[in-house]
């Protein structure tokens, strides 16, 4: 089944309580959210090989969350930049199937994804619904608005490949040392 599928069967009161009950600081953009929803309803899907998953894993003070991740077949020992992860040795992750993050992903092509047998087991389709609205609308209820936050973070990124060591060193701080300042509070 398809998340397009499984939109067509769903029912807004039902997905609605699941997003309070997920997630309980999201009562004041409940419209935005029932927005997404309706949208996603008018939507055609867009062909892909992204299949979803919905995993707990273990989150901020070792509270289980949710996470909704892509995978496409692709082995981490194919990704390009396998190489840096430090794990090139590491065999089980070199055939391990990659993970993508889905929230900058246009909802056309969420709306084709296969939903993977074990989340469709493991959750209800109304629970299913609510986390991936959820991490759709990550970064805005408006996929122009998400366009921008996406463009904005590239740029970022190609900011940051053209500074020279002597900017670096200037303007970014060493992951060691923001570690170090993250411990010193938290005591």
């Amino acid at each position: 089944m398809n998340l397009k599928e499984l939109v067509g069967r769903a029912d807004w009161c039902d997905v609605r309580d699941c997003l309070v009950s997920a997630y309980p600081d999201c009562d004041n953009n409940l419209e935005g959210f029932e927005m997404v929803f309706l949208n996603l309803s008018s939507l055609i899907p867009c062909k892909t090989d992204m299949r979803l998953f919905i995993e707990e894993t273990e989150g901020i003070d070792d509270k289980s969350c949710v996470d909704i991740r892509g995978r496409d077949g692709t082995l981490n020992r194919d990704l390009p930049d396998f190489k840096y992860t430090g794990k090139p040795d590491h065999v089980e992750y070199a055939d391990s199937e990659a993970i993508y993050g889905l929230d900058f992903v246009p909802w056309e092509k969420w709306l084709d994804m296969e939903i993977d047998t074990r989340s469709l087991k493991n959750y209800t389709e109304s629970e299913i619904l609510a986390h991936c609205i959820w991490e759709m609308t990550f970064y805005g209820f408006d996929q122009t608005h998400i366009r921008e936050q996406k463009a904005e973070l590239y740029r970022r990124v190609e900011e940051l490949d053209n500074m020279t060591e002597e900017e670096k060193k200037k303007n970014l701080i060493p992951w060691e040392e923001v570690v170090k300042e993250l411990m010193q509070s938290e005591e």
